[in-house]
């Protein structure tokens, strides 16, 4: 059966969503990427809105901004500063060289549709938008990278200048956005799906129904197409809401229908 006859089917015929367990194994990687996307369009829709003035708000953080560079792995201005917190509703920006502020206290900035970036001492934090699917993993979002990387090692403010204010920085902040956001969720989809699949092989096993648990984990991921297209569309209106909480119970819901009585092999 064709991929595109298993969507249809997720919606109006499940039972047809056995026929997935036939699917080639990379066939099914590659829906489950697309899953992936799919989980992502609202964090993408987020990123959209922030990336249309990060250029202004950059200008402005610039500005602001003293002269810096990275020495033995820490940030060192060139002349004595407290440091500074910008903000917008659609970026906060704290400069802080004297780790005056904790980390705890930056994670505690970060709301649904702001995108939070920190310079901090010994490292760069950083939080994207706070969508559902996105909170269930990695720190509520945070990515941390410490200066001792070789990607930060050379940051000073000519580069951060070149980063925030150059015409390419909408693009270039859009896609860093795009595709933390994509894995993230695409690892956390296929955890999700990886224990769905091995309680449903459990459940499939006491029907007396004879599938293997590579066939229910094919299964299980053609079935979570509804899941994935209704918790994206909710997460427009709740981003609190995650895959986790709406398309697991959803997901299994659609398993179960679409199982027999029994089957052979």
């Amino acid at each position: 059966m064709r991929t595109i006859d298993l969507i249809k089917a997720s919606f109006k015929q499940p039972t047809l969503l056995l026929e997935g367990r036939n699917k080639k194994g990379f066939h099914v990687f590659l829906y489950l990427l697309l899953l992936a996307i799919v989980l992502s369009l609202p964090v993408i829709y987020q990123a959209t809105l922030i990336t249309r003035t990060i250029q202004d708000d950059g200008e402005k953080i610039i500005q602001k901004l003293p002269d810096f560079s990275i020495e033995d792995n820490t940030l060192v201005t060139k002349e004595k500063t407290d440091g500074f917190i910008y903000q917008t509703d659609s970026i906060i920006f704290t400069f802080d060289p004297t780790d005056k502020r904790t980390k705890k206290e930056i994670e505690s900035d970060a709301t649904s549709n702001v995108l939070v970036v920190g310079l901090l001492k010994k490292e760069i934090i950083m939080i994207l938008p706070r969508i559902g699917t996105t909170t269930d993993i990695m720190d509520n979002n945070v990515l941390s990278i410490p200066y001792s990387m070789y990607q930060a090692n050379g940051l000073n403010k000519q580069v951060l200048e070149q980063l925030l204010t150059s015409n390419s920085s909408q693009s270039m902040w859009f896609s860093v956005i795009f595709f933390v956001t994509w894995f993230m969720v695409f690892f956390n989809l296929f955890v999700d799906i990886v224990i769905l699949a091995f309680f449903a092989n459990l459940f499939t096993k006491f029907r007396l129904i004879g599938f293997r648990y590579k066939d229910v984990f094919k299964i299980i991921v053609y079935a979570a197409t509804l899941p994935s297209i209704l918790t994206a569309i909710l997460q427009f209106i709740w981003p609190a809401i995650s895959f986790g909480s709406v398309g697991v119970a959803l997901t299994l819901l659609i398993y179960f229908n679409a199982l027999p009585k029994r089957i052979k092999k």
